[in-house]
């Protein structure tokens, strides 16, 4: 049986980090299990947690321990110990933002249309595999929030049985951007708008930080109070280029809190079995965000009346295909676009277009290390 008040961050890097530090300042929040494959730096996160916390005159029980996820059979044991009722698994091998860190004008010989994102899911994919195959190998009955590109990692998994339970972020990011900007334009407190969203990172990618990215399809419908205010919004395009000016963020890494924010609203539906609906991404195993509602019982996809799940697939899987993704097959193979994958022969001599759930950790590797070759080569310091 789980402990029904136990919650487990896997790996506190910046993301994690903040996650944690949000966490910690919740009251009622139970017992905090923190675990990272650097033991001083997690202790000293951990430290941090439990100071700045205590000015809030707030104390939870937090811990640290090691854990190496590429070490399966040790990790199963540590779950089984740990025994939590929900994970949160905050690793990668390179965060989203770090291919922006670099001057504009590499930047775009490496994020091409049609290649996104999905040119780097080895290194969403790896960590995430190898924890998930600890989940089922501890036969324990928990849940997990993933951070590590749900939109794609989770339909992966999924297809071997292995499915984290909902995203974080990308789409359900959107929400908040729209939410502000109609606030703005009707002049109505942001409370009062409601947004019913079916959509990737693709479009949380874009939209955000061009209000660009409408050509790839997706569902929005707005609501203030009880009454749909779609129409009012004037063209789709020219509404989605207001975005950033209205509700811009500061980018890349320093965008951060946001993303967290949405962590945590999805963890603590789980945690406090609240039945939120909100939008997540990768719920059931699915491509894409979509409206969902969170409890106990997992991520269950909620939808508008006037389009079915089918429909809302459909737009997903022509949506990917922007994000570099041409399909996922029954074995969880990733395959990429053929844009994608010329991107990664031509930039980075990369020369595979399948990414693997055995062999992602390997594919991450080699992406990296020519990821920093290449950098070298341009005359860049490699993103820290």
């Amino acid at each position: 049986m789980q402990d029904t008040q136990k919650i487990l961050l896997v790996g506190c890097g910046e993301l994690g980090g903040i996650i944690l530090e949000y966490m910690c300042r919740i009251p009622g929040i139970g017992e905090i299990v923190v675990t990272d494959v650097n033991t001083e730096w997690g202790r000293r996160k951990v430290n941090s947690a439990i100071l700045g916390a205590s000015y809030l005159n707030l104390y939870p029980k937090i811990r640290f321990q090691k854990m190496d996820l590429l070490d399966v059979g040790r990790t199963a044991e540590q779950l089984r110990d740990i025994n939590p009722c929900i994970i949160l698994n905050g690793t990668t091998l390179q965060s989203w933002w770090v291919v922006n860190e670099i001057p504009p004008e590499l930047n775009k010989r490496l994020y091409q249309p049609k290649v996104g994102l999905g040119a780097w899911v080895a290194m969403h994919l790896a960590l995430t595999a190898r924890l998930m195959e600890a989940v089922k190998a501890a036969g324990i009955d928990t849940h997990v929030v993933n951070t590590s590109f749900p939109d794609v990692t989770n339909v992966s998994l999924h297809r071997v049985g292995m499915a984290p339970t909902v995203g974080i972020g990308n789409g359900d990011l959107l929400v908040s951007y729209i939410r502000k900007t109609c606030g703005e334009m009707f002049n109505v407190p942001l409370n009062n708008i409601t947004v019913d969203l079916i959509a990737h990172h693709y479009h949380a990618y874009n939209w955000a930080r061009a209000g660009a990215g409408s050509e790839a399809p997706y569902y929005l419908k707005v609501y203030l109070g009880r009454q749909e205010i779609t129409p009012d919004l004037g063209d789709a395009a020219a509404f989605i280029a207001k975005l950033p000016r209205h509700a811009g963020r500061p980018p890349g890494r320093h965008g951060q809190f946001l993303v967290a924010a949405s962590a945590l609203k999805n963890l603590l539906a789980i945690y406090f079995d609240t039945g939120e609906l909100t939008m997540a991404p990768g719920p059931q195993g699915l491509e894409g965000g979509y409206p969902v509602r969170l409890n106990r019982q997992g991520a269950r996809v909620v939808l508008p009346a006037d389009i079915s799940l089918e429909q809302a697939r459909d737009l997903m899987l022509e949506a990917q295909r922007y994000d570099g993704i041409k399909a996922i097959n029954d074995q969880g193979d990733i395959v990429l676009t053929p844009e994608a994958a010329a991107m990664l022969s031509k930039e980075l001599s990369v020369d595979w277009s399948v990414v693997t759930i055995k062999d992602a950790y390997d594919q991450a590797m080699e992406l990296r290390s020519k990821f920093r070759q290449w950098l070298q080569r341009n005359g860049v310091n490699l993103p820290q």
